[in-house]
């Protein structure tokens, strides 16, 4: 039994800790309503259905709640960041962390374009 709930805590926790990604993005973009110059960023999901980002030159990072899981649509295993490009800003709207689902955070309901960062074919 105790060995049991050791490969239940064990697993948990390696499982947990795959569920981020680290990316240098290449232009400034705005996640959660803050404005984040280019930089190298940490996507993290939280347990609590919510993705955190860190990093970037003189930023406090942001959090932002998941709306909703994204289907893969492909067998990318490299994460993959898109934007939202709303009036020359790009939105943040899904995070896509390597061999997992992706996730919705933003829902932009205007007309915008896709604006494409990481995976095995980024647009930019």
């Amino acid at each position: 039994m105790a060995a049991l709930v050791v490969v239940f805590v064990v697993g948990g926790a390696v499982a947990y800790a795959q569920q981020f990604a680290t990316a240098k993005i290449a232009f400034p973009f705005v996640a959660g309503g803050k404005e984040m110059p280019a930089g190298e960023y940490r996507f993290e999901l939280t347990p609590e259905r919510t993705v955190v980002v860190r990093g970037g030159p003189g930023t406090s990072g942001a959090m932002l709640p998941v709306i909703t899981a994204l289907g893969r649509h492909d067998l990318d295993k490299d994460p993959e960041f898109v934007f939202d490009k709303v009036n020359g800003k790009l939105l943040l709207s899904e995070v896509w962390l390597p061999g997992k689902d992706g996730f919705l955070v933003l829902a932009t309901k205007e007309p915008h374009q896709h604006v494409v960062s990481g995976g095995s074919n980024p647009t930019k």
